[in-house]
């Protein structure tokens, strides 16, 4: 092989890799915007709320995060807003443990565990596939004592 070849050969592997770190760089930096979860508080007195909400490229599954008590039963709908839209979720107890699915009601349980839930919502992608979305999260927690 000639001198001219090896030194083709060299930068072509220079370039692929250059392209291969920039890349990997790039999904790194994404992956370290997923945006925190987002605290729900209820009004006082309050067993539900509604919260608006989106999700897009840069934010594909956006979390939120409620605190409940063992022995609550909590009920988790997702209300798709943009047309044509079919929604997903999950709800992970305090110690990770996870429930959900398709869009509509994806929990409806009584609670194990006191602490911290966090619920996730996503684009059912079998339904639809958009870039972008909006929907509505709307949560009821009945307390313990409330249920008897």
């Amino acid at each position: 092989m000639s001198t001219s070849g090896k030194l083709y050969r060299s930068n072509l592997v220079y370039v692929a890799t250059l392209l291969l770190v920039t890349s990997l760089a790039s999904v790194l930096a994404v992956a370290a915007q997923r945006r925190p979860p987002q605290r729900i508080r209820f009004l006082p007195g309050s067993v539900s709320t509604q919260v608006r909400g989106s999700f897009s490229r840069q934010n594909e599954r956006p979390r939120y995060v409620i605190r409940a008590r063992k022995g609550d039963h909590m009920v988790v709908n997702i209300i798709p807003v943009t047309k044509g839209l079919t929604m997903a979720g999950t709800v992970s107890s305090p110690s990770g443990h996870g429930d959900g699915g398709p869009g509509g009601i994806i929990f409806n349980a009584d609670l194990t565990e006191a602490g911290d839930y966090t619920i996730e919502a996503a684009q059912h992608t079998m339904g639809s596939n958009y870039s972008a979305g909006n929907f509505i999260l709307e949560i009821v927690i009945t307390p313990a004592w409330l249920k008897s």
